[in-house]
């Protein structure tokens, strides 16, 4: 009976040996899998912390491992970082895994840095450290690590190695005017700087008078840490232009200068909107830039030309990456050769500009000329401008708050906006309401007041004109005076959807093709006419409508170009290309030509006519009221012209701020100081 006791209960263990759960072992390759995943998360903590063996932190420390892998990435621009097996999953069993402790993986490395792509193999080696004195029962501790050295942060590299790179300095891109003349360039500038052994600080204030500086600012550069007192300092940078103010600083002892190459603006302030400047990369720049290869020792277009075209002028510097030896043997790793930007050659003529320029700089406005018959822009002029050498070369806080402050906002382009037209859109409701056969030229509209309203539906709402000479007006008549109450019939002969419709086939609430941003022009805030009231208003440029000048000076010159208006072109490389094709007739667009040039011969621009030249054009005054009842007398003056003996170009000239000028006719009158200074 024992016996057989004993017997049960040996059969017992043996199908409870047999039955239980098996011991599963740890796998390498879900280590090694993990390893990696948490690599290209750049997660090098936690590598640290769970994942490299006890000999690999005996030997290498937080700071070796975990502190340079992130120096070195953020300061290589390391992204991109890719990790592949270089061969197939080995399928491990269990009954293998009891005993293993060495397993390898061999891997492809890659990842991008500021010198390029960098790829290359090496080896994981996993290691299993098993308890001895356990070997029948499964260890908490029982699975797999990594044995690493630094060749997994570079190729070949060792404990003592040092990661350093060289970088070869590209060229930006040159911007140029249609006739190769430098609007933005690479050129000499001096550098004024201080050498603080021989500066005596007595003299500071004297310097910081000089260089229009403040001394805090001056001593703050040449106290700092990494300053080196037998070594020069720079302070500020000027044109070379600016050589009596260099002249007085370097007089000081300890003061000096020297030339260095930088980007300037040869035009100043004329050119100021239109190129532009560039400027150190900001945190901002840098996140909306993520991607494209910047560091934050970079500069970057800030605005203008040099903000638009920033890829194609942006030079990309050569670098030279390397594992500098405890010896000083260098082993090259990755190497980027310098790319020097691309030229950018505008249709903007650079000295037509300064012409324009110098009869309007004393304004606030925005002017341009056109090319009727190719499109090309040739100038583009905000007033008031700003130099933009100045945020290069090191403008001051005080200097940039007199700017951003000064209530005639130099800092804002106005080229690129759009305004109310004023009597200039009566060109625009001509050629609508011809087109739609609601206006008839030869029609004389009877109109004796000077005040107008359609009905008394209108309450006290009226449409005013500035003269009563007139009370049979027919559209010659209307056109040459500027008959507001004429306009406003044809306007609502039109009714609101046809002059919705064919202000929308003149361009309006559609975006310019034009590479320079421009604001879009608009028939009214909700792009309809909400009353009678503000249609009969906007036939003569008043209520909601705005235009862009640029916009409307290629309408005036498709008038001029038998009635194509061409695309606008900035770029040299375009080519020439119809944007509205035949706005209308052959016939209307002669009769049209005629009615310009009667504005100047026999209308509100007579003061445009010059000897040798047919002046043809339209005035428009734009009252800058939110309603009828606003009592803001602030308007702005327009004139558009040609000249149709030689129609080189349609200028467009708006004024702001001309109610005690004279209104449009100050903008007839500088018109005409322009052209003479073209016939010089």
């Amino acid at each position: 009976m024992k016996r057989t006791i004993v017997l049960f209960l040996t059969i017992i263990l043996f199908l409870t040996a047999c039955t239980g759960e098996e011991t599963q072992y740890p796998n390498p390759n879900e280590t090694a899998d993990a390893y990696i995943e948490k690599w290209m998360e750049h997660d090098f903590e936690e590598l640290y912390k769970s994942y490299v063996s006890e000999d690999t932190k005996t030997t290498f420390s937080h700071e070796d491992f975990v502190e340079r892998y992130n120096h070195l990435y953020e300061a290589l621009s390391v992204d991109q970082v890719t990790i592949e097996r270089t061969e197939p999953v080995e399928e491990l069993k269990n009954e293998d895994l009891e005993t293993m402790t060495e397993y390898d993986v061999p891997i492809q490395i890659s990842f991008n840095t500021l010198a390029g792509q960098i790829q290359y193999e090496n080896t994981l080696q996993l290691t299993r450290p098993l308890n001895e004195d356990k070997e029948d029962e499964k260890s908490e501790e029982d699975r797999w690590f990594v044995e690493w050295d630094p060749s997994f942060i570079m190729p070949g590299m060792q404990a003592e190695d040092e990661v350093r790179y060289q970088t070869t300095p590209a060229s930006r891109g040159e911007i140029l005017d249609r006739n190769g003349n430098l609007i933005a360039a690479n050129g000499e500038v001096y550098e004024v700087g201080v050498t603080p052994m021989d500066f005596n600080e007595n003299s500071l204030s004297e310097l910081a008078n000089i260089l229009n500086v403040s001394s805090s600012s001056i001593k703050e550069k040449y106290t700092q840490s990494w300053v080196d007192e037998n070594h020069f300092v720079p302070v500020k940078k000027f044109m070379l232009d600016d050589e009596e103010i260099v002249e007085n600083a370097v007089a000081i002892s300890g003061v000096s200068s020297r030339v260095v190459v930088d980007r300037v603006y040869p035009y100043k302030d004329v050119l100021g909107h239109l190129t532009g400047y560039i400027g150190q990369v900001t945190a901002e720049d840098l996140e909306e830039l993520e991607g494209k290869g910047y560091s934050s020792s970079d500069i970057v277009g800030k605005r203008g030309l040099e903000q638009l075209y920033e890829d194609q002028l942006r030079g990309i510097n050569g670098v030279e990456l390397y594992i500098e030896k405890p010896d000083g043997s260098k082993t090259p790793i990755a190497v980027q050769e310098a790319k020097d930007g691309e030229d950018i050659t505008v249709t903007i003529d650079a000295e037509l500009q300064s012409k324009l320029y110098s009869v309007l700089k004393e304004e606030k406005g925005t002017a341009t000329t056109v090319d009727p018959k190719t499109g090309e822009v040739t100038s583009l002029v905000s007033m008031p401008s700003f130099d933009p050498n100045r945020f290069v070369h090191g403008i001051t806080d005080e200097e940039y708050s007199k700017l951003s402050e000064d209530a005639n906002q130099p800092l804002i382009n106005r080229f690129s906006s759009t305004y109310s037209p004023g009597s200039t859109m009566k060109l625009l409701t001509t050629i609508a309401g011809l087109n739609a056969g609601t206006l008839d030229p030869n029609e004389a509209l009877k109109i004796e007041e000077k005040r107008w309203q359609k009905d008394d539906s209108w309450g006290d709402f009226k449409v005013t004109r500035v003269s009563t000479n007139h009370t049979n007006v027919d559209l010659e008549t209307g056109f040459k005076h500027s008959d507001n109450i004429y306009f406003a019939m044809q306007g609502l002969k039109m009714g609101g959807e046809t002059f919705r419709k064919e202000l929308e086939s003149l361009g309006f609430a559609e975006s310019i093709p034009f590479a320079y941003p421009m604001a879009t022009s608009q028939i009214s805030n909700s792009g309809e006419f909400g009353s009678e009231g503000q249609l009969a208003d906007s036939a003569y440029g008043q209520g909601e409508v705005l235009i862009n000048i640029v916009h409307l000076s290629s309408i005036y010159g498709g008038i001029a170009n038998e009635g194509n208006v061409q695309k606008p072109l900035l770029l040299k490389s375009e080519s020439p290309e119809v944007w509205l094709s035949e706005i209308t007739t052959g016939e209307n667009i002669e009769r049209l030509q005629g009615l310009l040039r009667k504005v100047v011969t026999e209308g509100t621009a007579k003061a445009a006519e010059i000897d040798g030249r047919e002046i043809a054009g339209k005035t428009g005054t734009a009252e800058l009221k939110a309603s009828h009842e606003d009592e803001n007398d602030e308007q702005n003056g327009l004139f558009i012209s040609y000249d149709q003996n030689q129609p080189d170009f349609v200028l467009g000239i708006l004024l702001e701020g001309v109610q005690d000028k004279g209104g449009s006719g100050y903008a007839v009158k500088k018109a005409k100081m322009f052209y003479e200074k073209m016939s010089q």
